[in-house]
């Protein structure tokens, strides 16, 4: 496949960071795409440089030296982690019917533009796949006999989608002060809400370099911080059947999510119980996990107990507060 086919629209989500702006949109150069979407929110009027790095990361995106069609949205005021890239994306899908979404940090192998048309295409009229990512966190397993496989999780480190698909993010699905600083949590949850499914690739496309202290959520590093990209065998092996992969996405549950069998067994039981017997169950759970909690508590209090002068009621009522201000290990409630 020729470069020189590439046609799909790309949005560029950029905001105070030139350095990784300017790996990624090298990235963009190179696939030369006929259409390109450019957004940045608003510079915080507190944060020290952060106009100066706004202005510079700007600067970089005005270096398009091939035949494209370009479209800016530059925020006056900040509109925070959460409603600036919604903002955005809701932009881009006024305008497109279909594209590619890459924020500043994601540097994405040249296959996967192409990962996405093909998928994009293909899958363009079926509603039950909502979300095409990038992102592979199964180091080095393969599901499946595919190029890709289908999963739960719209990992959003280069991502791509369809109008008809982000028409049901409903961003209102947090409390307000989440929204602040977060929006792919919902779109995940509106995707499981109407029973869709992602793709996923079998090697990792995109790479995030966005792991150090410029950044507002991913200060600390992580595992899959920086993965290397690999180049997906072109053209696609599509799968046979259009199927979550349950096993990749409990490995993931467990990996990236630091979920437990326990709990992903309850959520389960809880999906598969009759409306009618709801109640009874939800009775039951309350009270597996407050004999649990007393049980922790029970034996925080025994572990503590030669130092403590606090009685053992409030003790136990106040384990949070304890847990907070003295940081004794273990005592989370």
């Amino acid at each position: 496949m020729k470069k020189a086919d590439f046609n799909t629209p790309i949005l560029f989500i950029i905001f105070n960071r030139p350095d990784t702006t300017k790996v990624v949109f090298e990235e963009i150069r190179k696939i030369k795409p006929k259409k390109l979407f450019i957004a940045q929110d608003g510079y915080r009027e507190n944060t020290i440089n952060e106009k100066e790095k706004c202005i510079e990361s700007r600067k970089i995106t005005e270096k398009i030296d091939w035949d494209c069609e370009v479209k800016k949205l530059f925020q006056e005021k900040n509109l925070g982690c959460g409603l600036g890239p919604v903002t955005a994306i809701n932009w881009f899908f006024d305008n497109v019917e279909a594209g590619i979404i890459l924020e500043d940090d994601c540097v994405p192998n040249q296959s996967f533009f192409y990962f996405c048309q093909e998928l994009l295409s293909k899958y363009k009229g079926n509603e039950k796949i909502m979300h095409i990512s990038g992102d592979n966190f199964q180091y080095g397993r393969k599901r499946g006999w595919g190029s890709y496989y289908f999963s739960e999780y719209t990992h959003n480190w280069g991502w791509a989608t369809w109008r008809r698909a982000w028409k049901y993010n409903d961003f209102e699905l947090l409390n307000s002060e989440m929204r602040k600083h977060i929006w792919d949590a919902q779109w995940n949850l509106s995707v499981h809400k109407h029973k869709g499914l992602a793709i996923l690739p079998n090697v990792n496309l995109v790479s995030n370099i966005g792991f150090n202290n410029e950044a507002t959520h991913t200060k600390k590093p992580a595992k899959y911080a920086n993965l290397q990209s690999e180049e997906i065998t072109l053209p696609l092996t599509h799968p046979k059947i259009t199927m979550r992969n349950y096993l990749a996405d409990l490995f993931t549950y467990q990996d990236h999510f630091n979920g437990s069998i326990k709990n992903l067994f309850i959520k389960k039981i809880k999906r598969v119980t009759p409306s009618f017997i709801k109640y009874p169950f939800k009775l039951l759970i309350r009270k597996i996990k407050k004999i649990n909690l007393e049980s922790r508590q029970n034996s925080i209090f025994e572990k503590y107990r030669d130092f403590t002068m606090i009685p053992k009621k409030i003790f136990c009522n106040n384990l949070g507060l304890i847990n907070r201000f003295s940081h004794i290990d273990g005592c989370v409630v």
